[in-house]
């Protein structure tokens, strides 16, 4: 690390193509909120909200917490979802952290547990629609 330079490990998603194909129906209810669930393009969907962006892990992560919070939905839904958020928000966190100390090591198992934890939303969120 240098006098000007800061040296930091980071975390992106290598193609958003994938975030959409493994977790449709959570890109739907966060980026799309279709009343039908069809994800339709979510990817393009954010980069009209964000230009600068693209729809990645941890953007979904950031929306699907946004929206377990405060999107409008039964009160029902909103207790399941509102568990898997509290879960993919903990895991952030300490994402963030782990990254900040450039620990690789935890960052990487933290990035397995938040795809983990993006697999039971997407479970959640499938049984909401069914």
């Amino acid at each position: 690390m240098g006098r000007n330079l800061f040296i930091r490990v980071s975390a992106e998603t290598y193609d958003e193509k994938e975030v959409i194909r493994a977790w449709p129906t959570v890109c739907a209810m966060v980026w799309l909120n279709t009343e039908d669930g069809d994800p339709g393009s979510p990817g393009k969907i954010i980069r009209d909200l964000l230009p600068n962006s693209k729809p990645g892990v941890l953007q979904l992560v950031d929306a699907f917490v946004d929206y377990a919070h405060f999107g409008d939905m039964p009160d029902a839904a909103r207790s399941v979802l509102t568990e898997a958020a509290k879960t993919l928000e903990r895991l952030r966190a300490e994402l963030d952290a782990a990254l900040g100390n450039r620990d690789v090591r935890a960052a990487s198992g933290l990035a397995t547990a938040i795809e983990a934890a993006l697999d039971q939303a997407e479970d959640a969120a499938r049984r909401l629609r069914a």
